[in-house]
C-alpha cells in the first residue's frame, strides 16, 4: 500500500544545484538562434556555424557544477539501490538544464518499501536491510535518516512481538509439564526447533554490511 512505502531521497534537496539553470542559453545570455539576422535569417558562414555556442568562463564553471552535482546524485541513489534489493525501487531523477542545453540530475530519489511482513522474524531481517539502504550513502540525508529510525521501530516492535509469541509458549510447555512429563518434553523439543529455524531465517534474509 502506498502508506507502507517511502522514498529514501524523497523531496531532499541535498543535490539541489544552488543555481539556476537558464535552458538553452550561453554565458552571454543568447541561444543559438540568435546569431542570426534580425528577421531569423541565417548567420555568415556554414549553418553548421550558427550551431555552436561559445561558452563564456561563468557559464563552463556552471556546467562543470552540473556535471558534478548529476554524479553525486545518481552515485547516492546508486547506493541505496544496491542496499536495499527487492525492497527497494526504481530511482527518479530531478533534471535542469545547463547554459550547454544538456539535462543534468540535480535531485533524485529511490523508493523503499518498509511494511510489516506476515512473520515477526521476516519483518526484522527486513527492517534490518531498509536500515542498511537508507544509510547506505556516505552523506545520508535528513529524510534517510528518517527511514533508518522507522525501520528500528519496524524492527523493536517485531521483536517485541517474537518475544510474546516465545513467553506464550513456555507458559504452556510447563502446564503441559503438570500434566505429562513426557508432553513437557516433546514441547519443549519443538519449541527450541522453532526457534532454531527462526534465527536461520533471520541470518539468511539479512543483509551482511
Amino acid at each position: 500500500m502506498a502508506g507502507d512505502v517511502s522514498s529514501i531521497g524523497s523531496s531532499i534537496g541535498t543535490y539541489r544545484a544552488p543555481f539556476a539553470a537558464t535552458p538553452g542559453r550561453d554565458g552571454g545570455g543568447r541561444t543559438a538562434s540568435d546569431d542570426g539576422g534580425a528577421e531569423g535569417t541565417a548567420p555568415r558562414g556554414s549553418q553548421a556555424a550558427a550551431s555552436v555556442v561559445t561558452l563564456s568562463a561563468e557559464a563552463q564553471q556552471q556546467v562543470q557544477k552540473l556535471k558534478q552535482t548529476d554524479a553525486n546524485v545518481r552515485q547516492h541513489e546508486a547506493a541505496h539501490q544496491a542496499a536495499g534489493g527487492g525492497h527497494a525501487g526504481a530511482a527518479s531523477f530531478t533534471h535542469a538544464r545547463g547554459p550547454d542545453g544538456k539535462s543534468y540530475a540535480v535531485a533524485g530519489e529511490v523508493p523503499i518499501d518498509i511494511s510489516a511482513e506476515a512473520e515477526p522474524s521476516a519483518t526484522v531481517a527486513k527492517m534490518e536491510q531498509v536500515k542498511a539502504a537508507a544509510l547506505a550513502p556516505s552523506d545520508p540525508s535528513p529524510q534517510d535518516l528518517r527511514v533508518a529510525a522507522q525501520a528500528d521501530a519496524q524492527k523493536l516492535k517485531a521483536q517485541s512481538e517474537l518475544r510474546s509469541a516465545g513467553g506464550e509458549a513456555g507458559g504452556n510447555g510447563m502446564a503441559a509439564s503438570g500434566a505429562s512429563p513426557a508432553l513437557a518434553a516433546r514441547g519443549t523439543a519443538a519449541y527450541g526447533a522453532v526457534q532454531a529455524l527462526g534465527a536461520s531465517s533471520r541470518q539468511a534474509a539479512g543483509l551482511v554490511v
